[in-house]
């Protein structure tokens, strides 16, 4: 059967079902396992890393919110002293903009519905609040976003979301500087660069345009490949300057006599312009 998604579930701190006694959805805030179907809505690394069981997977949008690097990450793609920069959602100040991604339909089974979802809680840990949005088709004008499931059974769709003035929340900055930041970070789950990367090329193949992102992954490939140029540079003129140490230097003869300069009555010094490189 299928069914439309609509959402009146409340916002969640990720941490809460880190801590509470409480078992099944009640651990985290949610309503019964058995009588609804649960989506998660991933918009960053979860559309590369599920790391989770998916009964299918729907692409679609959020609308009146924007995508951006604003968040930090001290676990995943960055360290403590060196947090790196990953995505979150923030309200638009464009109600209609629209930020694509998947939807991912999860198992019915209440056991694994709870531990999939305690783990994507300790994944999410650092700032995020697991809340609830509609969705809607990524074809359509504007549709609700349509699923299989059972029709008896009502559609609860889950986003992790980190909100302004979190602890780890980076906040805006140049596209420049963005990407060198994400450039030089590193962490547990890899390179900072690689989420940059992969995200900009599952939202190619969705077919998705984020001007951000797109724009941060740009200029990192530009500071990218300017470096590397650079470097391909000062590799040529050490070699240039090994060649000449060794061949020109070694087969010079051990004396050297200069040659007389005869005076002229008006003598012109030629100055060569510096070489660019």
């Amino acid at each position: 059967m299928v069914g439309t998604t609509k959402n009146d579930t409340p916002v969640c701190n990720t941490k809460l079902s880190q801590t509470t006694d409480a078992t099944g959805a009640a651990r985290f805030g949610l309503p019964s396992f058995e009588d609804h179907t649960f989506l998660i809505f991933g918009y960053g690394s979860i559309l590369w890393k599920q790391n989770f069981e998916f009964v299918e997977s729907y692409p679609c949008y959020v609308k009146g919110y924007t995508r951006v690097f604003y968040q930090g990450t001290q676990e995943h793609r960055g360290t403590p002293g060196n947090p790196g920069r990953v995505v979150t959602l923030l309200p638009s100040a464009n109600p209609e903009e629209r930020v694509y991604g998947k939807a991912y339909q999860l198992p019915s089974d209440p056991q694994q519905l709870e531990e999939i979802l305690a783990a994507l809680d300790v994944r999410e840990q650092e700032g995020y609040d697991r809340v609830s949005l509609d969705l809607f088709e990524a074809q359509a004008e504007e549709k609700s976003l349509t699923i299989h499931h059972d029709a008896e059974k009502k559609v609860v769709t889950l986003v992790y979301m980190a909100v302004e003035g979190n602890s780890d929340y980076l906040g805006e900055d140049t596209v420049e500087e963005m990407a060198a930041h994400i450039l030089r970070c590193e962490g547990p789950s890899g390179t900072n660069r690689e989420y940059l990367f992969r995200l900009a090329d599952c939202l190619r193949e969705l077919g998705a345009v984020d001007e951000h992102v797109f724009a941060i992954d740009a200029e990192a490939k530009r500071q990218l490949a300017e470096a590397e140029t650079i470097s391909t540079l000062e590799e040529e003129t050490a070699q240039d300057n090994s060649s000449f140490d060794e061949g020109s230097l070694g087969d010079a003869p051990s004396t050297w006599t200069s040659p007389t300069l005869k005076p002229t009555a008006n003598p012109v010094f030629a100055v060569s312009a510096p070489t660019t490189l």
